[in-house]
């Protein structure tokens, strides 16, 4: 009886130590199988892990062409349709995994498919894309989203070479679509304006030639006078003060004021005297 109740004790245990192993160390699930498809002016990409559930992720760089028109996280499921011309070739690359690649074919009884290329360029004023259409017929419909500016639609561009200077800051970031032949959208190039490092910042000149604040006070052309009569700051005199000459003449004029009184005053003394002395006799 012993014997069997401690069988029966350690396979209980042995079932509760696997039931936690199993939770601690939750399965990681397999990378998204990718899948192309050839359509209108563009290439359709799906992917899915074939399971439910679960956080992966995985980094994504989408190139066509040798150059890389965008970047994403990819997670278990999901889809992208990039708008592609006869003979691109398209690379799917994953970190730590093997490249998927896919050269697009246009399919049959597609006639109106864009033969577009778009190159960026960040510039010190801004983000300047470059569209070149080596097709005979416009393209129209091409728009320009960034976040916080209204949408740039393009004009219809004509065969040959057309460029866009967008006024973009330093981390903006854009993206630029295209209407597919069956409807909806298909992505061009994605990315984020980096102002090169080498820029230089230039101070905006005032309007007026004002050489600003920070200027020698001394080499102002034309310096503000404040005329006699004319309104000044809270408690200013509108007298001009007394300098130079006029202090001169005025000490003088005192001088002589003062001369004048003390002789007025010897002269009367004497007279008073004078007479008081002919009344005694």
């Amino acid at each position: 009886m012993r014997r069997r109740l401690s069988v029966l004790a350690a396979a209980t245990l042995m079932t509760i130590g696997g039931l936690l192993l199993g939770t601690a160390t939750p399965a990681v699930a397999d990378p998204p199988m990718v899948n192309f498809t050839d359509l209108c002016g563009a290439v359709g990409f799906s992917w899915d892990t074939g399971t439910i559930g679960g956080d992966d992720r995985w980094q994504t760089t989408v190139v066509r062409n040798d150059a890389v028109i965008d970047e994403f996280s990819m997670r278990s499921r999901g889809s992208a349709e990039y708008g592609a011309s006869d003979g691109d070739l398209f690379e799917i690359r994953r970190e730590g995994l093997p490249t998927s690649s896919y050269l697009h074919r246009t399919p049959e009884g597609c006639t109106d498919a864009p033969l577009l290329t778009v190159t960026p360029a960040s510039g010190c004023d801004g983000l300047v894309l470059s569209f070149s259409n080596e097709g005979t017929r416009p393209v129209p419909g091409i728009q320009v989203l960034a976040d916080g500016y209204p949408p740039w639609e393009v004009a219809p561009l004509a065969p040959g070479r057309t460029e866009l200077e967008l006024p973009l800051v330093d981390g903006d970031p854009f993206y630029v679509r295209g209407p597919r032949a069956g409807g909806g959208w298909s992505t061009w190039l994605t990315g984020t304006h980096v102002r090169p490092a080498d820029c230089a910042v230039e101070p905006s000149p005032s309007p007026s030639g004002d050489p600003g604040p920070s200027a020698d006070p001394s080499a102002d052309p034309s310096p503000s006078v404040t005329t006699p009569g004319a309104s000044g700051p809270p408690g200013a005199s509108d007298q001009l003060p007394i300098t130079g000459a006029q202090t001169t003449l005025i000490s003088i004029a005192g001088l002589v004021l003062l001369g004048t009184g003390v002789a007025l005053f010897v002269m009367t003394r004497r007279r008073r005297v004078s007479f008081s002395t002919a009344g005694r006799q």
